[in-house]
């Protein structure tokens, strides 16, 4: 299963991040910037930051295996799947060539791409049938890790999701199909469960503009 070996190269970039706290220190030296983005823990600030982001990326097999399920119960799949493709082929590169290229911090890089891709079609799920694919929002965890990806980087991913997304407007007559089946059925069914980001995650909030 892709899921499967997602959440191997998830695991194994964090036991790695486990001994060489290589991107929590480099997190410790940009909190100071990061603080004027974002509202942090006065205590260990860089602890509640890798808490969150160990929720962030483990949570991405299990959106993913909820997208598939779903899309295909509700006949959406053919415009979910280059989402999901792409979502997947970032991961499944060879292992060693991930982790070589910064183990936790590439893997972040990933489930950022993935996130934003689930959560274009969960915007799609949400125009044409009137409620939300996802049982979680990650609009704001999403926007926090922009901020710890960096804005150039982080807008080079975003260009990706758009990208995708643009090639996919021939394909917006497949919700025709989604909307006859989800009146038949309960759209909140749980099919696979999703992996929740951990309560102490929500330690990290942005910081509202004043």
């Amino acid at each position: 299963m892709v899921a499967l070996g997602i959440g191997e190269i998830i695991d194994a970039a964090l036991g790695e991040e486990s001994k060489t706290h290589h991107l929590r220190k480099r997190l410790e030296g940009k909190l100071p910037l990061l603080q004027q983005k974002l509202l942090l823990p006065e205590e260990a600030p860089a602890f509640a930051l890798m808490a969150f982001i160990t929720g962030y990326v483990r949570s991405v097999p299990s959106c993913l295996r909820l997208v598939t399920a779903v899309s295909k119960r509700f006949g959406f799949f053919n415009y979910a799947a280059p989402f999901l493709h792409l979502a997947e082929v970032s991961f499944l590169q060879p292992r060693g060539e991930l982790l070589q290229a910064g183990g936790l911090a590439a893997v972040l890089d990933e489930a950022f791409l993935a996130h934003r891709l689930l959560e274009e079609v969960n915007d799609h799920h949400i125009k044409h049938l009137q409620h939300p694919l996802l049982p979680l929002d990650m609009t704001e965890a999403n926007i926090i890790v922009h901020h710890l990806l960096g804005d150039e980087f982080a807008t080079l991913l975003e260009e990706l999701v758009q990208f995708t997304a643009s090639g996919l407007l021939h394909r917006e007559h497949v919700w025709e199909q989604a909307r006859a089946l989800g009146a038949s059925q309960d759209p909140l069914t749980p099919l696979v469960p999703v992996e929740p980001l951990i309560d102490s995650a929500w330690q990290i909030r942005l910081r509202l503009a004043s």
